[in-house]
């Protein structure tokens, strides 16, 4: 049965807000409905994300939405390679990234192949940020050669690491290459043994957008089945694909990408977990009965990301695999430490950038400065989304270490990030990344001409010179927000990319109890309602009047209790509706 299409405005607002965007409700769209109760707001919302699939199957993913990892280009070769090296007692290393992506993708591969029998033959390696830079290296290919390693599988690195490749093929490795990073129109490392790549030419897999930790669970899912008790170990192993499915930012509006976070968040929720991922737990604050999609992309997601930064990413390994309480205690403990200190070196790294920007920006924002000077490589990304947020602009922060240097992009979407670098790769001297994120090592003295030529290439691209826009899918009065309304909007989680939080445009809103918090946060109360608004001080004495909110509604859950909570984006002085 249909819903009723909501009218919409889709006209913007004639005024721009605090942030200095343009609002726009976006048109409606006409969904089926699972029932006339179906609340209105969830059936507008789910007209921007179905695109043809059923509501059912959107508003319940479960493990009948995972593909048969055979389907993957590769996977019989991978698999069949990986038993022969457990049937004949060959040494196997797993080389991963220092993320998120990268770290979870190791310990799903760790402990199926040590289930499989190979637990005194397997090992793993992940490249120190400081010592090898990013991705597979010669480096640790002549290292495994060195080691007697039969067999290399390597996760989120490996398909634009051609050279470590042939190293380790010429030195009799045989090297599996799970990944996703492949450019558009790239081919995969010729000589890999076999590569698992959604993307690649020739894969038909239905999902393209699997995060490299996905990757692994196909690969783990393959090599798992028929074996006894396949299905509870696979549920366990979502505990680490959905953490670092969520991290990554991959694209769920796919439905597997949905299914993998999920069911994985069910898993973490239900427990009982691993001394290592109950101490991260607790030390991000969680009771893990309540955990959603924003508490791993906010809480657990960057002191896991904080080791691979600051220190070496092996720490989160130990913590996942510690069975002392004690010992896990004070690893997450240092992980922890650690987010605090990256968060430190953060600020200041955003400060400095934000008070050198010129008066007239430039339409790619290219900043840089000495590694010894507070330019830290491990955060420059981080910091570049910072700039990238506050300017509109597409922004590479460069951390300069003598006459080498290394950045990381972040991008607004009318730039793709990886086509800006292509535009440019004759000064590279390695790049590579995503639509929005990329990153890319160069000589130090090309730094001003690849900041002119980034320059000319988004002014060839036509970037658009007016206040950005928010777009919302719906609109409501201040009153509307109750617990029905909070509870049909959880229907639409897991959310990330492809599936955001639902943007609300709230009209009419009179801020009461108004208060800045930790020097940089508000709170206040809005039609009773708790409101916080991270990082929006600077707009707190515009508050003083009548405005329209831009919000996310969700729980606030603290001591037992849980109440309705609305996150601020923006504001504007109230608007009167058309």
């Amino acid at each position: 049965m249909s819903a009723p299409t909501l009218p919409a405005k889709a006209t913007s607002s004639a005024s721009v807000s605090f942030t200095n965007r343009r609002w726009r409700l976006a048109s409606s769209k006409e969904v089926v409905a699972l029932s006339d109760e179906m609340h209105p707001v969830l059936a507008r919302c789910l007209g921007y994300r179905l695109k043809g699939r059923e509501v059912a199957d959107w508003l319940r993913p479960d493990e009948g939405h995972f593909h048969d990892p055979y389907r993957m280009l590769g996977m019989k070769v991978a698999v069949d390679r990986l038993q022969r090296a457990l049937r004949d007692r060959e040494r196997i290393r797993i080389v991963t990234d220092y993320d998120v992506d990268g770290t979870t993708s190791s310990l799903i591969l760790q402990h199926t192949l040590a289930l499989l029998g190979g637990r005194d033959l397997i090992d793993y390696h992940i490249p120190h940020r400081f010592v090898e830079g990013y991705g597979f290296s010669a480096l640790a290919a002549r290292q495994a050669i060195e080691d007697g390693i039969k067999v290399i599988v390597t996760a989120d690195i490996g398909v634009r690491d051609a050279e470590a490749i042939a190293v380790a093929s010429d030195g009799g490795i045989d090297v599996i290459v799970c990944d996703h990073h492949l450019p558009e129109g790239e081919a995969v490392p010729d000589r890999a043994y076999t590569v698992l790549c959604p993307p690649q030419e020739g894969c038909m897999y239905p999902n393209k957008a699997l995060a490299a930790c996905g990757v692994s669970f196909k690969l783990a899912q393959a090599m798992l089945s028929g074996r006894p008790r396949a299905d509870a170990i696979l549920r366990s192993l979502l505990k680490m694909a959905s953490i670092g499915t969520i991290a990554d930012v991959v694209d769920l509006s796919t439905l597997e990408n949905r299914a993998i976070v999920a069911v994985g968040l069910d898993q973490l929720r239900g427990g009982p977990h691993s001394p290592g991922l109950q101490s991260l737990l607790t030390v991000c604050g969680l009771d893990s009965g309540w955990l959603d999609s924003s508490d791993i992309a906010y809480r657990v997601s960057p002191r896991i990301n904080a080791a691979g930064r600051l220190k070496a990413a092996t720490t989160v390994v130990e913590l996942f695999t510690e069975r002392d309480p004690a010992r896990a205690k004070r690893l997450a403990d240092e992980l922890d430490q650690l987010n605090e200190q990256r968060q430190r070196i953060e600020r200041e790294l955003v400060e400095t950038c934000i008070t050198s920007l010129p008066d007239v920006l430039p339409s790619f924002i290219v900043l840089s400065g000495r590694e010894d000077e507070g330019w830290h490589r491990g955060v420059v990304g981080i910091v570049a989304s910072r700039v990238r947020d506050r300017t509109h602009r597409p922004t590479a922060v460069i951390a300069v270490d003598g006459d080498c240097a290394r950045a990381s992009v972040r991008s607004t979407p009318e730039v793709h990030a990886v086509h800006a670098l292509e535009s440019v790769a004759d000064l590279l001297d390695k790049y590579g990344g995503h639509p929005a994120a990329a990153g890319f090592s160069i000589a130090t003295s090309k730094i001003e001409e690849l900041s002119t030529r980034l320059g000319s290439f988004c002014d060839q691209d036509r970037l658009p010179e007016k206040s950005p826009e928010l777009v919302f899918e719906a609109e409501c009065a201040p009153e509307e927000v109750n617990w029905t309304f909070v509870r049909a909007l959880r229907m639409l989680e897991p959310h990330g990319k492809g599936n955001p939080k639902p943007l609300l445009w709230l009209r009419g809103v009179r801020p009461r109890d108004i208060e800045v918090f930790k020097d940089k946060h508000i709170r206040f109360k809005s039609a009773g309602i708790r409101s916080i608004w991270w990082n929006g001080a600077q707009h707190a004495q515009r508050l003083h009047q009548t405005v329209d909110l831009a919000v996310e509604a969700g729980i606030n859950r603290f001591r037992g209790r849980s109440s309705i909570q609305l996150i601020v984006k923006d504001a504007m002085p109230a608007t009167e509706d058309d």
